[in-house]
């Protein structure tokens, strides 16, 4: 009868084992990649990818499918070059005739190679007006707005949201009163979302903090969706064609 050795046995099977956990571990975090949420590396870096060429981005506001507003975004050229953005919404919240909430905001920002110049908005916030007015001076942001507190050290994004790199911050200006909105981001996932009738593929990200949104960024750069909650209702910004916005001279303004 063969002899078997069982110190010799021991230590083959303990090297069978630790071979098997490895091929276990390597399998496991192969299986959690792939199952692993999409990065915001899927998202370009080109902070003009988000840009149109037609010059403009427009989004529908809608709660539960009905139309609230809309939200435009205007894009065109300074004589030396700089990127001049200008954006308008228009929100109105009604229980059958009757306006129960109203919103009106204008902006303009100037960028040049992805830093923003300046900012200056006015707001219609339902009868409360707020404002900014802030230029980048010696890397910081300097001027007015109703709740501004000088604490904007460069480089900051305000919430206009076109650049696509806007999901790779920690901190926003607010394009509405010009305050600081200190905010986490966490990457939720890779959707396909229906936009002017055909699939779009985006990453989800899901914001935390004094900006409490989730937004969606195309493949291509572009901002194609955003979500928020007031109160018990849940509101949908989703990019649309710009011909279902109604024409500028029916706009109405702050």
């Amino acid at each position: 009868m063969a002899h078997f050795d069982l110190p010799i046995a021991s230590d083959v099977l303990h090297a069978i084992s630790l071979r098997a956990k490895s091929i276990f571990l390597a399998c496991l975090f192969v299986f959690a990649f792939l199952l692993s949420p999409a990065s915001a590396d899927n998202v370009p870096r080109d902070w003009l990818s988000g840009v149109q060429e037609n010059g403009q981005l427009a989004y529908e506001i809608t709660r539960k499918g009905k139309r609230l507003g809309f939200h435009t975004i205007d894009f065109s050229r300074a004589d030396n070059g700089d990127l001049i953005v200008d954006v308008h919404i228009e929100m109105d919240f009604k229980f059958g005739p009757i306006t129960l909430f109203r919103y009106r905001h204008d902006n303009r920002e100037i960028w040049r190679d992805g830093i923003m110049l300046s900012l200056k908005s006015k707001t219609d916030n339902n009868g409360e007006v707020a404002f900014a007015d802030l230029r980048l001076e010696n890397g910081r942001y300097v001027g007015t707005g109703s709740r501004f507190n000088d604490d904007l050290d460069a480089p900051l994004m305000s919430t206009s949201y076109f650049n696509p790199n806007f999901i790779r911050q920690k901190a926003f200006i607010s394009s509405q009163d010009g305050r600081l909105l200190p905010t986490g981001i966490t990457t939720v996932g890779v959707e396909t979302l229906k936009i002017n009738n055909a699939p779009v593929s985006a990453t989800r990200f899901a914001l935390s903090g004094k900006l409490e949104i989730d937004i969606w960024y195309a493949n291509d750069g572009r901002w194609v969706r955003t979500q928020f909650e007031r109160g018990r209702f849940k509101v949908v910004v989703q990019q649309t064609n710009p011909s279902r916005i109604p024409p500028r001279k029916k706009w109405k303004r702050p």
